[in-house]
């Protein structure tokens, strides 16, 4: 692909439409990214962790700054609790209303300009740990992930007041025990999550790269590991 000024706005606005559409790579010379890596599984020998071990490398190889969040070993309660849920939308109580692990995770969101989510899609959704962190990680009021509509603040498509506009491009990086078109005629409802309702939170022109690997159990381990050499290759250079 010739990139230049018109192929990248395209692919940009073509990305904003689906994801399975991808992003244009990283322009040369753009300097360094400050990536949050969120990592949901709960073993530590699993694949997705050596994903996960993948996207971390890629960050130390490009130069980049890298956080890393992974939910299972840090015991993050995923459930939204009642007297969460109680003061969800009080937003006149500020962070104070958050519990601690809430606001340290909004801390590093804002922190970062770029999210690396690996996680496995199982029944073609989200880990429940992963939706209950956007569950009560992404909660309204100025302090939090989106905000509702005011007068002179720019709206997403979804008709929300974008809070994490700091965040300029999304990558996920996935595993599926299903063919990429089954995945994609059972409608993937973590990438939908991904791509279309978390991402109007964030910058107006956020991209969402889709590294996925399908028919995972079918799998060689040479194809295992290029994969992962891909995502590294990637989260080094390309994203």
């Amino acid at each position: 692909m010739l990139w230049n000024s018109m192929t990248r706005w395209a692919a940009i606005k073509l990305n904003r439409l689906t994801s399975h559409v991808p992003p244009p790579p990283a322009e040369e010379g753009s300097g360094p990214r400050r990536i949050l890596l969120i990592h949901a599984h709960p073993r530590a020998d699993s694949f997705s962790m050596a994903l996960a071990d993948a996207v971390q490398a890629g960050a130390v190889d490009g130069g980049h700054e890298l956080r890393r969040r992974s939910l299972y070993a840090e015991n993050f309660q995923p459930a939204l609790t009642s007297s969460e849920r109680g003061v969800y939308f009080d937003g006149a109580g500020g962070a104070a209303r958050l519990a601690s692990d809430v606001r340290s995770q909004l801390d590093d969101l804002r922190w970062a300009d770029s999210l690396v989510f690996v996680y496995p899609t199982w029944w073609f959704n989200l880990p429940a740990m992963l939706k209950g962190y956007f569950d009560r990680v992404l909660v309204p009021g100025p302090e939090g992930a989106w905000d509702f509509p005011a007068s002179g603040r720019s709206l997403a498509a979804n008709g929300l007041a974008p809070n994490l506009t700091n965040v300029k491009r999304v990558c996920a990086v996935s595993t599926y025990g299903a063919p990429r078109h089954i995945a994609f005629l059972a409608g993937d409802n973590g990438r939908n999550t991904i791509s279309t309702a978390i991402r109007p939170l964030f910058d107006p022109q956020c991209t969402c790269l889709w590294l996925g690997l399908y028919s995972m159990d079918a799998c060689s381990r040479e194809e295992r590991t290029q994969f992962a050499a891909h995502v590294r290759e990637t989260i080094c250079s390309k994203f």
